[in-house]
């Protein structure tokens, strides 16, 4: 049997769901006290990282690499720091939208209509990451909408990966 329009019945749908607008209301911002505890783990997992890349480069290098990291000035510790820190929110919220932290919390990162964020939303929010004061830009955030710079600027935000459960009339 034929479809009425004349085409392959075995054929998929034409619809294209991914390209379907997302309601803002079924969007829940994540509260300031979840953000900051995925925020905590965030940034032991980025210690982590580089403490693990440290004793890699020592078991690699040798005595010279752990002489060359003690010795490192303030500023270079920094820099790969920041960097640590690029890499991985670019590389977990350009991919997966979440980071470990995000995960744990049940949160992920949106766009401002809810589809995912791309690679470049990712990396501006990563590069927004290492301005000084960024982190108290959600402080001091409506409560109702907690967005830092990091969410203003790439127009992103962070959202409960469920919604909220209505609760009964």
């Amino acid at each position: 049997m034929n479809p009425p329009d004349g085409g392959n019945p075995y054929e998929s749908p034409l619809s294209a769901v991914a390209d379907a607008p997302v309601e803002a209301a079924a969007l829940t911002p994540a509260t300031k006290l979840r953000r900051f505890v995925h925020w905590m783990i965030d940034r032991l997992i980025v210690v982590g990282i580089i403490f693990l890349g440290m004793v890699a480069a020592g078991i690699v290098g040798g005595d010279e690499v752990l002489d060359w990291v003690e010795q490192l000035p303030w500023w270079q510790d920094q820099l790969i720091g920041f960097a640590a820190i690029i890499v991985y929110y670019t590389l977990m919220e350009g991919a997966t939208g979440t980071t470990i932290g995000k995960l744990l919390t049940g949160t992920r990162v949106v766009d401002e209509t809810g589809r995912p964020i791309t690679f470049g939303q990712a990396l501006l929010r990563s590069l927004s990451r290492i301005v000084p004061f960024e982190a108290f830009s959600i402080l001091f955030a409506d409560d109702d909408d907690p967005r830092g710079w990091h969410d203003r600027w790439p127009r992103t935000r962070v959202v409960l990966k469920r919604r909220a459960a209505a609760l009964p009339t």
